[in-house]
């Protein structure tokens, strides 16, 4: 009786040690941890919210695309958004966005902000495809080849089922010179 006495009471106090630790896992994410920026940025016209925020535009109207980002007022106001890259929704990679090349980046110029906690990009299609004719094919979903005038518009499909994605990163700079990399932004071309 003693011995399993002193048996069960070795068990427990193992068992115990064993599930008292916890791994560190260093700078990285755990393996059920979520990722959580310092600085949240929100996407606040935003039509829908999948994986990423998605602003819609259209074809019929000109194409016009708006993407207006806002940061907690408290976090700092944004002097900038310093690079705009693209690539189609299935390809993501922030590669352009560190790139010191600029023939990569859809801006030619740092986008100003206005001295608060929000500033708005504002593009077109017809922008987005003279762009992606610029750096070829690679830049983004289906448009025309590289070559031909930038006059061609963005084809549309025939069913809302398989929109068109295209998806936007963004290098943002607050005025204390923090750096700052949003979720990509998916603009869906409707009819």
């Amino acid at each position: 009786m003693k011995k399993r006495l002193i048996k069960l009471c070795t068990l427990v106090l193992l068992s115990a040690s064993i599930f008292s630790c916890e791994k560190d896992y260093g700078v990285n994410l755990g393996p059920v941890e979520d990722s959580q920026a310092d600085i949240p940025v929100t996407v606040t016209n935003a039509t829908y919210f999948e994986r990423f925020p998605v602003v819609t535009t259209s074809v019929a109207t000109g194409g016009n695309i708006t993407i207006e980002f806002t940061i907690p007022a408290e976090k700092g106001r944004i002097k900038q958004i310093t690079k705009v890259a693209t690539s189609s929704a299935t390809a993501l990679n922030f590669g352009n966005l560190n790139s010191t090349a600029a023939s990569t980046a859809l801006n030619t110029a740092p986008i100003v902000g206005n001295g608060s906690n929000t500033i708005t990009y504002t593009t077109t299609l017809a922008d987005y495809l003279r762009y992606r004719v610029r750096v070829g094919t690679s830049a983004g979903p289906i448009g025309p080849a590289a070559g031909t005038p930038p006059a061609p518009t963005i084809p549309v499909p025939s069913t809302t089922a398989v929109p068109t994605d295209i998806g936007y990163y963004f290098l943002i700079e607050l005025e204390d010179g923090t750096t700052i990399i949003p979720m990509p932004v998916r603009v869906r071309v409707i009819q």
